[in-house]
C-alpha cells in the first residue's frame, strides 16, 4: 500500500509541474498583438489552476466562477443535459462555494442519484414553453450520447431516442420553474441543456422579471445556434468564449462582458 500511494504522490507531483509549464506556456501569449485575446488567456490561466474540481464538460462550472469573480453564495438554475443528465453544470458551485439553486430532470432514471448529491429545489418536470402539457419523454441510457429527453412536438426530424423507457412528463415554463423554486430575482447562472427546445422557452420567458447575469445554451443545430444569438443579442447579451463553448453558447451581458475587457 505505500508503494502505491508513493507512486500517486508522484504521480502528483508530475501533474503539477505539467500544468505550472501550461500555464507558463499561456502566460507568454500575453502580449501587445494578442490584446484581443486577453480574456480567453486569462480565463485558461483560471481554469487551468482549478480543471481538477470541475464537474462539467467543458468547465462550464469554472467559466461561472471566472465571469463572477468566485462569487460564494450565489444561485444557479439548471435544466436539461446530456450523458448523466442535469446537474453536472453546477454541482461545483454548489458543493464548493455554498450556491443554492433550482434543477429540473425528468427522468426517473436519475432521480434517486440526484436527489441524494443534491441539496437545491428539484422538480421531475420537463421545462417547456407552456405549462401543465403532457409530453412523450425518452429516458435515454446514460452510456448515450444523446439528450437526457426530448419532446415528442419539439423533434420533427424523428430524433427521439428510442433506447430505454420512454413515458409521459409533466410541462412547466421556465417562469413557473423559477416561481415553483421560490428563486430570487438575481440568478446568477442559467444553464438550459434542452437543445431543440431552447428557443422557445427563451421567447416565452419575461426576462425583465429576473436579472440573468449568465447563460449556457445548447442549440440542436448551427441553425438553432444562429437563431438563439440573435434572440441573446436582442435581449442585450454577448456570446463568450465561443473557441471552448463548441456546440453550446456562452452569455453575459453585454455591460458584464465591457467592464471585464476594461479591467484587463
Amino acid at each position: 500500500m505505500d508503494q502505491v500511494l508513493g507512486n500517486v504522490f508522484t504521480s502528483v507531483l508530475g501533474i503539477k509541474d505539467t500544468l505550472e509549464t501550461s500555464i507558463g506556456d499561456i502566460k507568454t501569449l500575453v502580449h501587445e498583438g494578442e490584446a484581443a485575446h486577453r480574456d480567453e488567456i486569462e480565463f485558461l490561466i483560471f481554469a487551468a489552476r482549478r480543471a481538477p474540481l470541475s464537474s462539467a464538460s467543458r468547465l462550464q462550472d469554472l467559466w461561472v466562477l471566472f465571469e463572477r469573480g468566485e462569487k460564494r453564495n450565489g444561485y444557479f438554475v439548471e435544466f436539461g443535459g446530456s450523458g448523466d443528465g442535469a446537474g453536472r453544470n453546477t454541482l461545483l458551485l454548489e458543493k464548493f462555494y455554498g450556491w443554492s439553486g433550482a434543477i429540473a430532470e425528468p427522468a426517473r432514471s436519475r432521480q434517486e442519484t440526484l436527489r441524494a448529491h443534491r441539496d437545491c429545489y428539484i422538480t421531475d418536470k420537463f421545462i417547456y414553453k407552456d405549462d401543465g402539457l403532457k409530453i412523450l419523454f425518452s429516458d435515454a441510457d446514460r452510456s448515450q450520447d444523446a439528450a437526457t429527453g426530448v419532446s415528442a412536438g419539439a423533434d420533427p426530424a424523428g430524433r427521439v431516442r428510442r433506447a430505454g423507457k420512454r413515458y409521459e412528463v409533466e410541462t412547466l415554463s421556465l417562469r413557473g420553474f423559477l416561481q415553483a423554486a421560490d428563486a430570487p430575482r438575481v440568478i446568477d447562472y442559467l444553464s438550459i441543456g434542452i437543445e431543440d427546445d431552447s428557443l422557445d422557452v427563451l421567447q416565452h420567458f419575461e426576462f425583465s422579471e429576473y436579472d440573468v447575469k449568465l447563460l449556457s445554451i445548447a442549440a440542436g443545430d448551427p441553425d438553432q445556434g444562429r437563431e438563439v444569438r440573435e434572440f441573446m443579442t436582442q435581449k442585450g447579451y454577448v456570446s463568450r468564449f465561443k473557441t471552448f463553448s463548441a456546440s453550446e453558447d456562452w452569455y453575459v451581458t453585454v455591460d458584464s462582458a465591457s467592464a471585464s475587457s476594461a479591467s484587463v
